[in-house]
């Protein structure tokens, strides 16, 4: 039995799971669009400053549904396809960490003509295209439903050369920019991040950005940009790139959304170093104090912790530190591990969504 399997038996035991412009819009949300997903409102919004009529695809959680909760709004370009591509990535994501999930709002066209190339291009419509957030579909967003005042955006292609212009432009507008495989092989990212940075000493963002490796000039501009903004030692910014395998501009948007998901929204940890010697005082078979689940044996090869089930076939999962008593596994982050003393014995405790924690003892 795996760490899948360990995880599964987890789950199981779970309990579950006043605005400047003013836009004109339909009184409820309009079925007019391409989703019909019961938890996905789809909005048809004129915008006063572009003259032109655009859908919002909003994206509610059970949590928004079932509770009194405000959530975080994370804004998308190119809505009428990354709306799904995003549930998507959220319902995989949680099974493997603990997420934050916000209310997605996917700015789109619908049946009228796609002019992304237009309003996503900082050349030419760019900067009208963000005023239009700004000024009219934040405001809706606020007013139909209930909002807290973390927002982040996310593009991919043309979106990502549209959110590189936001970061440089208008951090202080969102909390998190999420730029996926920047256009014109990622060359306005140099250009952009030096201009700023020659009046300003600080940058205040966490900031994603990936691209699939197959783009090589887009990756290698990517890793000189990442080297540049880390250059410049800025307090508040917060930077992490991502190169999906094996993957061209098509195949990689799924993975680089998702990376980027998993940056933004989801609990992750940092292993620290620690000293090896410690983890011999862990070495031991484990038994499990409700009789319920099999022994679990704790090793030690090559100065690294590991973990199995104590039956034919399972397979060491390493236990990486948080600090020198608490753990977790890259697998699966869900999961955080502790040993301590519980009653003059040695425990190895693995806890649950739901807070249930299960003990398991050393045996002598």
């Amino acid at each position: 039995m795996n760490f899948l399997k360990f995880s599964a038996i987890l789950l199981l035991l779970q309990a579950t799971f006043s605005s400047p412009t003013v836009a004109q819009q339909k009184s409820a949300p309009d079925s007019t669009g391409p989703f019909y997903l019961p938890n996905i409102d789809t909005w048809t919004i004129h915008s006063s400053a572009i003259d032109e009529d655009y859908k919002l695809y909003v994206l509610r959680t059970a949590a928004y549904d079932t509770t009194h909760v405000s959530l975080p709004v994370l804004y998308m370009t190119d809505g009428d396809w990354n709306m799904t591509v995003a549930m998507n990535c959220f319902s995989m994501l949680r099974q493997d960490y603990t997420t934050k999930e916000p209310l997605i709002v996917g700015i789109g066209y619908g049946k009228s003509q796609n002019k992304r190339f237009r309003d996503l291009d900082p050349a030419t419509g760019g900067p009208a295209f963000l005023n239009f957030i700004e000024k009219e579909v934040m405001p809706f967003i606020n007013r139909q439903y209930r909002t807290t005042n973390e927002k982040a955006i996310y593009g991919y292609s043309m979106g990502g050369m549209f959110t590189t212009y936001i970061l440089f432009n208008r951090p202080d507008l969102f909390d998190m920019i999420f730029i996926g495989a920047p256009g014109n092989n990622g060359q306005t990212l140099m250009p952009a991040a030096r201009k700023y940075f020659a009046d300003h000493r600080d940058l205040k963002s966490k900031v994603f950005i990936g691209v699939g490796s197959f783009e090589l000039e887009t990756a290698r501009n990517i890793d000189s940009f990442r080297n540049y903004l880390v250059s410049q030692k800025c307090p508040n910014l917060k930077i992490r790139t991502d190169i999906t395998p094996r993957a061209g501009h098509g195949a990689a948007l799924a993975a680089v959304m998702q990376n980027a998901v998993a940056y933004g929204y989801c609990e992750r940890h940092d292993a620290v170093k620690v000293n090896p010697a410690i983890f011999n005082r862990y070495k031991a078979l484990y038994i499990n104090d409700e009789k319920s689940l099999p022994d679990v044996l704790i090793s030690v090869s090559q100065n690294k912790l590991y973990w199995q089930w104590n039956s034919p076939g399972s397979v060491p999962t390493e236990l990486l530190p948080t600090s020198e008593t608490t753990f977790f596994m890259a697998e699966n982050e869900h999961i955080p591990f502790t040993f301590k003393i519980v009653n003059n014995k040695m425990t190895f405790v693995a806890v649950g969504d739901d807070k249930k924690e299960f003990h398991f003892s050393m045996k002598k």
